[in-house]
């Protein structure tokens, strides 16, 4: 029979393995932060037409994130469609349209990004100009599944960044060569991925209610 210390080392470990680490978007600044809808395309948050931030339409730009993972895999990429809602509003022309293909990244804390919009000018269709609603997504792999977060913007020229939010050397992160072999699988299976996630947290939710009634029980 079940004793109550064992119920609880169980309900303990259940939350221990199911507590799946994540990212935060800081800047620019996220949609919104939901853990439980960030295998999902943008987070799962709808464009915030009211909220959209002035980013520079050309020249080097920040992009900072906080992980909780030992060791990630970061992607950025850029969708000029006012409201997009599937990853291919971010394919314009028979590919991606990447900011920043996948970097790796080490250690659990902050990393900044430098990014140019101006990169992809003559890739993405229409081509941005001064006043063009943008949405910018990162793809975060930490290794279990695919995570994502979305910023609306406004891409204006010659728009100023907070000296506070520049990327300085210890923060900056380069893409790096070897990582890239994984960049349109992580993309293309978002949604499947928080479904798979959303699957799964259901099942340990029944588990637990199982395992909390023995403990009440005894």
């Amino acid at each position: 029979m079940f004793s109550k210390t064992f119920s609880s080392s169980l309900v303990s470990l259940f939350y221990l393995h199911f507590t799946f680490a994540h990212f935060t978007l800081d800047f620019p600044t996220t949609r919104g932060f939901n853990e439980d809808k960030e295998p999902s395309f943008c987070g799962g948050l709808p464009t915030n037409a009211s909220g959209r931030q002035p980013f520079p339409l050309s020249g080097s730009a920040p992009v900072h994130i906080t992980s909780h993972h030992d060791n990630a895999q970061v992607a950025i990429i850029l969708s000029v469609k006012a409201d997009p809602t599937k990853f291919s509003d971010f394919n314009s022309t028979g590919k991606v349209d990447y900011l920043m293909p996948f970097s790796n990244t080490k250690g659990q804390q902050g990393f900044c990004f430098s990014v140019d919009i101006g990169t992809l000018a003559t890739q993405i269709r229409p081509s941005p100009t001064n006043g063009t609603l943008a949405t910018l997504q990162v793809i975060f792999n930490g290794g279990d599944h695919p995570l994502f977060q979305c910023s609306d913007l406004i891409l204006v020229k010659n728009a100023s960044i907070a000296s506070n939010q520049t990327c300085s050397n210890n923060t900056m992160v380069t893409p790096s060569s070897n990582s890239i072999s994984t960049q349109s699988s992580d993309a293309s299976q978002g949604a499947k991925s928080g479904a798979a996630v959303n699957a799964i947290n259901f099942t340990v939710f029944i588990s637990l209610i199982i395992i909390s009634t023995f403990s009440i029980a005894l």
